[in-house]
């Protein structure tokens, strides 16, 4: 709500130096309403409001937005140079902030589609919680001259995660001067992503590298036959040493299993063939039938 005072004096510019003091602010920064410029008998009358600038508009909106998720945060707005900084203070900056940054990052979206609707100039807006955005920026620099160095020791591209427009152009800084690796972004939003490309060397494979996932290619057989893995490379030692392994012929005729000797006792548990091929089962066991169990030798 705009801040306004009326004063009364003998002229309209006393009555405008009196609201200036009361509003402790300089003539430029009000707005001044004449509602009676006096005469003989009577006193000018004038209306003295101070002007909302976009910071303070930016900064009850926030605050509004704020209050009304329920965080026990502040915001802080300051136009400077073209730019209208958001700093969010408070006990729920955890909240704010929220998985990498995505709450923070709404919140800035929500600050430029606010100041678009009202029609001022062009500004940029920018949004950060307890230094979040320079820790990110730390974080992400040291994460790119990290892979590029990866990138030229397995001759591979590294794709990196999907990344808002802040944290791609951080990655594109990182490597702009650097003489080992290139940059380029790919993909459509949301998944538009950074790809970063090792400058001077053969690449093994085109397909690029995530990040975090680990290269096979010194498992791959060096003769380009496509065999992966330790079976490929045994089998090809085994090739080169003449060896291979024992097959059977299935047309070869086997051996015939030799008879096995009948028991003293007369007692065969799986019966046998008399000389008429007969079969002739086991004689029935006298007694309860005996059970073993799986952990012991008790018998019930």
């Amino acid at each position: 709500m705009d801040k306004f005072v009326e004063t009364q004096a003998n002229n309209v510019e006393l009555a405008v130096e009196k609201a200036l003091d009361e509003l402790q602010v300089t003539r430029d920064k009000v707005d001044v309403e004449i509602i009676s410029k006096g005469g003989l008998f009577s006193k000018a009358k004038v209306r003295v409001s101070v002007k909302c600038d976009i910071a303070d508009k930016m900064a009850e909106f926030i605050n509004g937005v704020l209050e009304r998720m329920g965080l026990a945060s502040r915001a802080d707005v300051e136009d400077k140079n073209g730019t209208i900084y958001i700093s969010i203070s408070g006990e729920d900056s955890g909240a704010v902030i929220g998985y990498r940054g995505e709450t923070l990052d709404a919140f800035q979206y929500l600050a430029l589609t606010f100041l678009n609707e009202q029609k001022t100039e062009f500004k940029k807006v920018v949004v950060d919680c307890e230094n979040y955005r320079e820790k990110r920026r730390e974080t992400l620099t040291a994460l790119a001259l990290r892979l590029a160095d990866k990138a030229v020791r397995l001759c591979r591209k590294i794709e990196l995660e999907p990344m808002n427009p802040f944290e791609r152009r951080i990655i594109h800084s990182a490597l702009a001067d650097s003489a080992i690796a290139d940059t380029q972004s790919e993909g459509d939003e949301p998944f538009r992503h950074v790809l970063i490309i090792p400058v001077g060397v053969q690449l093994k494979d085109d397909r690029p590298l995530k990040n975090g996932e680990r290269d096979n290619g010194r498992d791959r057989r060096r003769d380009g036959r496509g065999n992966e893995g330790r079976r490929g490379g045994r089998e090809d030692r085994r090739a080169r040493d003449g060896r291979r392994e024992r097959t059977y012929d299935s047309k070869k005729e086997r051996k015939p299993r030799e008879n096995e000797p009948e028991v003293e006792d007369g007692n065969v548990y799986l019966g046998y063939f008399t000389e008429k091929d007969d079969f002739v089962k086991p004689a029935a066991q006298a007694g309860p039938p005996k059970y073993k169990s799986f952990g012991g030798k008790k018998r019930f």
